[in-house]
């Protein structure tokens, strides 16, 4: 009995020990938790970079993406803006790899912000670098220009001038020059890339280099020095392993097929051209460079002579073509308007040809017929309608500037109706009319929030006053009449403000004070007969 007594108390003591030990070391952990939060976050915040770049590296785009966004949370959180700068330029990479462009433009945009925030000289330049590289996809060459001049600028300022990253921009600065077709300035700024990456030994910027003094020179109709510059890249991708290798070995090997397509071999040519369609995957078939390759290798083959496997390829990039159109967004659409037309064409001529190779296949000749004549109906529907968004287009410019020089409305109001049911005195209406045009003056119009009920507020009035007086005097609706003010404000400034011209069309509907862009182009179609993309395309045609 004594000894059961013993062994209970020691059971007991024993409990109460390490309870005591459990609870000290669950306060301890917790206070070292609580000291090194702010740490954890940080190191969470550079893992999510990690994770993300190294998936951007096996080409993941879409799901380093998922990690820079976290980054960017975190690093907004901790207001750590070093590391938010690096977030949002990643994150720029992942959407312009990906052929997300308008994203990509954002991210950039967000970077060079926080960089100037910074005051830092060298995110500044390394945020142009994104921009410069991407404007020239969506058609943005000369704005890619004026950021390379002003790179240059700053580079002298920089603590990487003569590094890698000098480099980089240097070969950035090319392709805005490359896009613009000034291969005389490109390969000045080419000549000096090279020279710096030889010293440095940076293979991935050699390669684009070399490529693009390739190009200068096919351009020269140099063909022993274009192909000396493509196979010494070629070298370096072999005998180096470099980091998104995807887009420079399909460069390299279409620059080099190119030249032999020239030179007419076409069977070299062919040889490159299905060395990139061996390693080319599901994900990759959007890409330009992959569109373009497959492309020249439809126009090798029908070179031969061997037009079913032409034919086959050329529907093939029409399909392609269509899915990039779809798939990319607005920012990018420019940069491919070429239309599938033109594709159609060179099959309708390939079948032709070999009709006429291949008598004896008299069971194709109806369904050429067929296919011709469907190609011609949608080609002469298309061109009227390019007439006649031509002739409106040309109608609406000169109303425009006929009006502006007489100061009068693009869209005038209906008939005056004598004014009905407004139990107010003359002196009155006048002055809420006075009230009116003054607003239209301050253009409130733009004001996302105006509304019947704030310009009536704003007036002096009621709505149902103010609602009879609009449609009394203005001869239209209140809808028509805030819809009328500002299309006619954006025709004005669009034609005379080539700065504004470059906003995207979402960009465009917020500075109009539309709450959405589908809103703001259902509005100008109704007005004008033309969408607001073809308005501004036209403008830049004629260099306003």
């Amino acid at each position: 009995m004594i000894y059961k007594k013993l062994l209970l108390k020691r059971i007991f003591l024993l409990g109460i020990l390490f309870f005591l030990i459990h609870t000290l070391s669950y306060s301890q952990q917790k206070l070292v938790l609580t000291i090194n939060f702010q740490d954890t976050k940080n190191t969470t915040l550079q893992q999510h970079i990690d994770i993300g770049s190294e998936l951007q590296k096996n080409e993941n785009y879409i799901k380093s993406i998922s990690y820079f966004l976290k980054a960017i949370k975190l690093a907004t959180a901790t207001k750590n803006n070093e590391l938010l700068f690096k977030s949002y330029m990643k994150l720029g990479n992942s959407y312009m790899y990906s052929w997300k462009n308008e994203k990509a433009i954002e991210a950039y945009f967000n970077a060079l912000t926080i960089a100037k925030k910074n005051k830092s000289i060298d995110q500044e330049l390394i945020a142009y670098s994104g921009l410069i590289a991407l404007l020239p996809l969506i058609n943005k060459e000369d704005k890619a220009i004026d950021f390379s001049l002003y790179a240059l600028s700053l580079l002298d300022k920089a603590s990487f001038r003569n590094k890698e990253n000098h480099v980089r921009i240097l070969t950035t600065i090319c392709d805005a020059y490359l896009a613009q077709g000034n291969y005389t300035e490109m390969f000045v700024h080419v000549e000096k890339g090279i020279a710096l990456a030889e010293k440095l030994n940076y293979k991935e910027g050699l390669v684009d280099l070399y490529i693009k003094k390739g190009k200068y020179f096919r351009h020269e109709n140099k063909w022993e020095q274009a192909f000396e510059c493509l196979f010494k890249a070629e070298k370096i991708l072999k005998e180096n392993n470099i980091a998104n290798a995807f887009f420079p070995k399909v460069n390299t090997n279409y620059a080099i097929a190119l030249c032999f397509y020239d030179l007419k071999k076409y069977d070299d040519a062919i040889e490159y051209l299905l060395n990139s369609i061996a390693f080319i995957k599901e994900k990759d078939l959007e890409k330009d460079n992959v569109i373009h390759t497959y492309n020249l290798l439809a126009k090798c083959y029908s070179e031969k002579e061997n037009y079913k496997e032409a034919i086959t390829l050329l529907n093939k990039v029409i399909d392609l073509k269509n899915t990039a159109r779809r798939n990319k967004d607005i920012a990018a659409n420019k940069f491919h308007e070429q239309d599938s037309e033109t594709f159609l064409l060179q099959i309708v001529a390939l079948r032709n040809q070999e009709k006429a190779a291949k008598q004896t296949m008299n069971y194709m000749f109806w369904g050429i017929i067929i296919a011709t004549s469907a190609f011609f109906l949608t080609l002469i529907l298309y061109i009227k309608k390019q007439k006649t968004n031509q002739a409106t287009f040309k109608t609406l410019l000169e109303k425009i500037s006929t009006l502006e020089e007489n100061e009068k409305e693009i869209f005038p109001k209906k008939p005056k109706n004598e004014l009905k049911n407004i139990p107010v005195d003359d002196a009155t209406v006048k002055a809420i009319i006075g009230r009116l045009n003054k607003l239209e003056t301050q253009e409130y119009f733009l004001n996302p929030n105006c509304s019947l009920q704030s310009i009536a507020k704003k007036t002096k009035t009621n709505v149902t006053y103010l609602s009879q007086i609009i449609n009394n005097y203005k001869g239209k609706s209140f809808t028509d009449y805030i819809n009328d003010l500002r299309i006619e404000y954006v025709l004005k400034r669009l034609k005379n403000d080539k700065k504004f011209r470059s906003f995207s069309i979402k960009g465009i509907a917020t500075e109009l004070g539309y709450k959405s862009d589908d809103s703001f182009v259902k509005h100008f179609k109704k007005k004008t007969e033309l969408n607001p993309s073809y308005y501004i395309k036209e403008l830049n045609k004629i260099k306003i």
